[in-house]
């Protein structure tokens, strides 16, 4: 390997050990403020039941980058705590729907504010050109992940 692939290889090393570690973060604050033992990944089915309705499982995997064996687990829990509900579909009784709550939609209501919080702190003495670039840098690397994953199959 040579010596520029060594400084890039030591650079992209430095640079997932800093985002693994902006993520505990993340988590850590999200964790403050979740009342229920909730993860993120529960508010984000909540938040994305209350945007686009009612939907079946397979479409929140979808959406979550999760398994519908996943998206079981965390309805469940949801469910336990009132925040949705499971339906029967109207024209196919085999299909089932999960629907969010009036008590999910309260909770929403604290997920946004909650997030926002967590933006304020994260985006903090950054100016639009810094997010601007990192956005393009997250798209970027969102991108070669799925054309990887697009290659493997």
């Amino acid at each position: 390997m040579d010596e520029f692939n060594v400084e890039k290889l030591a650079l992209m090393k430095r640079l997932d050990e800093s985002f693994r570690q902006v993520r505990r973060l993340i988590h850590a604050e999200w964790n403050n403020y979740n009342v229920h033992g909730l993860g993120m990944t529960h508010g984000r089915m909540l938040t994305i039941l209350a945007q686009s309705g009612a939907q079946k499982a397979s479409a929140l995997a979808e959406q979550l980058h999760i398994t519908s064996g996943g998206v079981t687990g965390i309805a469940d829990r949801l469910i336990e705590l009132g925040y949705i509900k499971r339906e029967r579909g109207e024209q196919d009784r085999r299909v089932v729907m999960l629907d969010i709550t009036e008590e999910g939609l309260k909770s929403v209501n604290l997920i946004e504010t909650v997030r926002e919080k967590l933006m304020l702190k994260l985006f903090d003495g950054m100016s639009e050109e810094d997010m601007a670039q990192g956005l393009r840098l997250f798209e970027q690397m969102r991108g070669n992940m799925e054309a990887a994953g697009e290659d493997e199959r």
